[in-house]
């Protein structure tokens, strides 16, 4: 009966493990700024989006809250969803194009932006575009808009719906009902109305309007 209990104990203690540890590796930025990580087939995510604000040298990211000088400058900038600092605490920054391709880097040591093969790679260690989603946003209805479609966040990636920031006017649209973050050469979005995961929204290979367009961004490691 001892011997058992004790197994059943030791069987316990790795449920807890193969639950619970896939989360407990962190990130910390150049800021300071700590983030969960997750562990997905083989790669490893960051279950947060970006905060940073300096690139990995100590360069300042230039901080761009002005519409008219969000939408005409060729420099990397980010800014908050509304100019509103309050929404960095579940969405993070946005970030525009120029940011995410400059050289002095603003992925963190060890990380990177990913490229739209690893984003094939997460969909496909996920079975598929068609449930992708599902599985990468939180589920409920606390963060996302209702039906929040498909959520379970088995993966414990942990998307947010944290809208984009308009390239034209500066203008900001669809927090609560849209997730959209940067890969190194476009996007991919979630929405809350279904499970699917979709690519290419702002392609800047395609079209160069979309450089300015500002979108959230998670790292994966190297």
């Amino acid at each position: 009966m001892k011997s058992i209990k004790i197994t059943l104990l030791a069987f316990i203690a790795f449920l807890n493990c193969f639950y619970g540890c896939k989360n407990a590796n962190t990130l910390t930025d150049i800021d300071g700024n700590v983030y969960k990580t997750v562990k997905i087939g083989d790669q490893v995510w960051m279950a947060e989006n970006l905060k940073v604000t300096r690139y990995r040298n100590g360069n300042p990211i230039l901080h761009r809250p002005e519409a008219k000088e969000w939408s005409k400058t060729t420099d990397g900038a980010y800014c908050y969803y509304n100019n509103d600092s309050s929404n960095i605490l579940h969405f993070g920054n946005l970030y525009n194009w120029h940011a995410i391709n400059d050289s002095r880097n603003l992925a963190p040591e060890g990380w990177h932006i990913p490229s739209p093969e690893e984003i094939t790679t997460l969909v496909n260690t996920l079975k598929g575009d068609t449930v992708a989603g599902g599985k990468l946003k939180i589920s409920g209805a606390g963060l996302w808009l209702s039906p929040n479609a498909g959520a379970t966040n088995e993966s414990g990636f942990s998307a947010v719906p944290g809208g984009y920031r308009f390239n034209e006017d500066g203008s900001f649209h669809t927090m609560g009902s849209n997730g959209y973050w940067w890969t190194t050469t476009r996007s991919y979005e979630i929405f809350s109305w279904t499970p699917r995961l979709y690519e290419v929204f702002a392609d800047v290979n395609r079209d160069t309007q979309y450089l300015n367009y500002g979108l959230a961004v998670r790292c994966i490691k190297d």
